[in-house]
């Protein structure tokens, strides 16, 4: 059966407030599969072409819109039986005059869905700012185009961190090579990361706008990165003496040990539920929560090896790799329990929640070199970035 696309339209009485007009609760629910594409057709945008650019590349990078023009502004008036015989689903125009004046149109509907003034720049970051504003009013969800993704490549004799914009298409190496990498974070313009040089491991902070780096933790012993938990603590995992030991640590150097354990253990990750990590104390590789009371419950029982976990922050969503002919990504509602597999070929391992909540960064062999990817938390959307590994997802 050909599955068809619902939107559902509540109207309301228009709200009017610093210039920002909409229908409230405009809907598209993209979490769902065979879901049909929008189509867009972008009018007065011929002027500021930067900015019409940017909103088709935003919105037709998601699969979930395909935006057509630009076309020249015909009238003020939006004429929407103009549209109704093509497979235009929305008009949006623009007016230009000392300001850029957006209005979006139901082709069904003469009386716009969004009204914004916004500045007259003609550049990407006007672009980013219209296409997420229709994006979140038309799937009731925060859009990505404004996230980060820190990531590693590996070279000869080193790695290097560099850093993406959300669809790959800026890359810029900030310079710092280590002879391993094993983690990386990113907040704001502070980089988190651990490494080993020459016979020690460390976790290292380093300033993008100042190129500042500061060493926290020094250890012969190993070290691992896990989660930025605010802008002043971390996360890691350290391992002494046969020791793994779970510990925060704030910026000044200030630490607290949260457990400590004679089991192989790796990879905290820290979320308001408490601390997950994964431990072989069942005997194979699983994920494990350790709540604030320290009452430890184990969380995956798929397949015998279970590592990486990743935590959506707008949710109760676990994300993982498991190993089944390779490593796969599956996804995990901590409130059903439903269990489903997003990935299916080659090795799929890394996962990071972006802020957003919708969209996923992975690493994936799955065309015979270690690449990034951007997939759906449903795993409809499975888009390449770049090649590298360890991707963070982040704004």
């Amino acid at each position: 059966m050909k599955k068809i696309l619902f939107m559902i339209i509540i109207i309301l009485p228009v709200i009017f407030f610093n210039r920002i007009t909409f229908a409230d609760k405009i809907y598209l629910d993209i979490t769902q599969p065979g879901i049909k594409k929008i189509h867009m057709a972008l009018e007065g945008f011929d002027i500021i072409e930067k900015v019409f650019i940017t909103i088709k590349e935003d919105l037709e990078f998601t699969e979930y819109f395909e935006v057509y023009g630009p076309f020249p502004l015909k009238e003020d008036k939006f004429q929407s039986s103009f549209w109704q015989s093509s497979n235009v689903d929305i008009v949006m125009q623009a007016k230009v005059d000392e300001k850029i004046t957006i209005k979006a149109y139901f082709v069904s509907n003469n009386s716009p869905f969004f009204v914004k003034d916004y500045e007259l720049k003609n550049n990407e970051q006007n672009g980013h700012f219209i296409a997420s504003e229709i994006y979140k009013i038309l799937t009731g969800k925060e859009a990505p185009f404004f996230n980060r993704i820190v990531f590693v490549r590996k070279f000869k004799e080193n790695m290097g961190i560099f850093i993406a914009n959300w669809n790959g298409k800026t890359i810029y190496d900030t310079g710092i090579r280590r002879e391993i990498i094993s983690r990386v974070l990113l907040r704001g313009n502070r980089i988190l990361f651990s490494s080993l040089k020459g016979r020690y491991w460390s976790i290292e902070l380093f300033d993008l706008s100042t190129k500042k780096n500061t060493e926290l933790i020094k250890s012969k012993e190993l070290l691992q990165l896990g989660d930025i938990i605010d802008n002043n603590q971390f996360i890691y995992l350290a391992y002494r003496d046969d020791f793994s030991e779970i510990k925060i640590t704030d910026l000044n150097g200030k630490s607290r040990t949260l457990s400590t354990s004679r089991w192989v253990e790796s990879s905290p990750r820290w979320s308001p539920l408490g601390i997950f990590f994964v431990s072989n104390r069942a005997g194979s590789p699983n994920i494990y929560l350790m709540r604030e009371n320290m009452i430890t419950q184990r969380i995956t029982y798929q397949g015998k090896y279970n590592t990486e976990p990743a935590i959506n922050p707008e949710s109760n969503m676990l994300a993982f790799s498991s190993q089944e002919a390779g490593f796969q990504i599956y996804t995990l509602d901590l409130l059903s329990n439903q269990l489903i597999k997003i990935t299916h070929k080659g090795n799929n391992e890394q996962p990071s929640f972006c802020p957003d909540g919708h969209f996923l960064t992975i690493m994936s062999d799955r065309r015979g070199k270690r690449e990034i990817y951007l997939i759906s938390s449903n795993g409809f959307i499975q888009k390449p970035l770049t090649y590298g590994y360890l991707p963070y997802c982040s704004r």
